[in-house]
């Protein structure tokens, strides 16, 4: 039997706790490591939800101009077959159409109403653009109405388009939106 000495054994575990002082990691380095991953992490997520938040304000926007568009369309057609037109306000505009009923356009709340007039001469108002579309700044602007002046009629349409619901009115996100429409009902 070979024994090993005091010297040996002692020897051995100095060896051992010094091999074993650098294999796993102190308490300070793993919480140092956890900090940084989560502020890495949440820089990430913030990016993402910002990202998420601006697409879903582009889509909205893009609705609304959509809408906008479909309105404006709209209105258009009937003002180029149009006569009598009168602006009643910056926001209202009156005329006579192709079937002789007389409409108004008008703003009211933020949307977009066409009104007709029924054979009791009730007015009704109804909305041409949709809840989810905020219409500000609307101007109608009437050139050459007069008879006699040589001029068709002429009807500029103006107005700021913002996006309603889900919170995305406090991002005031609008686009501007102008169109001119000619009668081609010639004047006299």
């Amino acid at each position: 039997f070979n024994l090993l000495s005091l010297r040996d054994i002692s020897r051995s575990e100095t060896i051992f706790q010094s091999n074993n002082k650098f294999r796993g990691f102190t308490l300070i380095e793993l919480l140092v490591a956890m900090m940084l991953f989560i502020i890495l992490l949440s820089i990430a997520v913030g990016g993402f939800i910002r990202a998420l938040r601006t697409q879903r304000a582009i889509v909205a926007l893009m609705e609304a101009n959509d809408n906008v568009s479909f309105a404006l369309e709209q209105m258009a057609r009937e003002i180029r077959v149009g006569y009598h037109f009168t602006k009643l306000s910056d926001s209202e505009l009156q005329f006579v159409n192709a079937q002789n009923l007389v409409i108004w356009y008008r703003l009211n709340d933020g949307t977009i109403e066409r009104g007709t007039e029924s054979a009791t001469l009730q007015r009704t108002y109804k909305k041409i653009t949709a809840d989810s579309v905020k219409i500000s700044n609307f101007n109608i602007a009437l050139f050459g109405a007069e008879d006699g002046d040589g001029f068709p009629p002429r009807i500029t349409i103006s107005l700021s388009v913002n996006i309603r619901g889900a919170g995305l009115e406090k991002l005031n996100i609008s686009t501007n939106v102008q169109t001119t429409v000619s009668s081609r009902i010639l004047d006299t």
